[in-house]
């Protein structure tokens, strides 16, 4: 039993969306072009969203679309860009708000928090 991948060409999927578009039913392009009305429907979805540049082919999902490829991804970097701008704000604010209202523990050389500890500094317990 060959469980193999059946891999139809870029032409025939096209020919097929265009059809489709046309105004053919999916179920008598099924029968046509003898493939599932479901493979169908996932190619109309690809179709629709990419127009002409959708099935670039085997292996090369966009290779063919470098513009494309590069919008989405300085889009992509913008964005971080963006998180990246903010998360700084906030944690430059955060700095702030403790340089003016937290000043540091040490006072004079000597450790604050020395003087408020309730233990006598001493002599060990043997």
């Amino acid at each position: 039993m060959d469980l193999s991948r059946a891999v139809y060409s870029r032409e025939l999927k096209i020919a097929a969306m265009r059809a489709l578009d046309a105004g053919s039913a999916i179920g008598e392009i099924a029968r046509k072009y003898q493939l599932s009305p479901k493979l169908l429907e996932r190619w109309r979805g690809e179709w629709r969203a990419k127009g002409e540049t959708a099935f670039p082919g085997i292996g090369r999902r966009g290779a063919d679309l470098p513009a494309l490829d590069d919008a989405r991804r300085i889009a992509e970097l913008e964005r971080k860009i963006g998180q990246l701008t903010m998360e700084n704000d906030f944690l430059k604010k955060g700095l702030q708000h403790f340089r003016d209202y937290h000043p540091p523990a040490v006072v004079s050389g000597e450790d604050a928090c020395l003087k408020k500890s309730s233990k006598p500094r001493g002599k060990a317990k043997p």
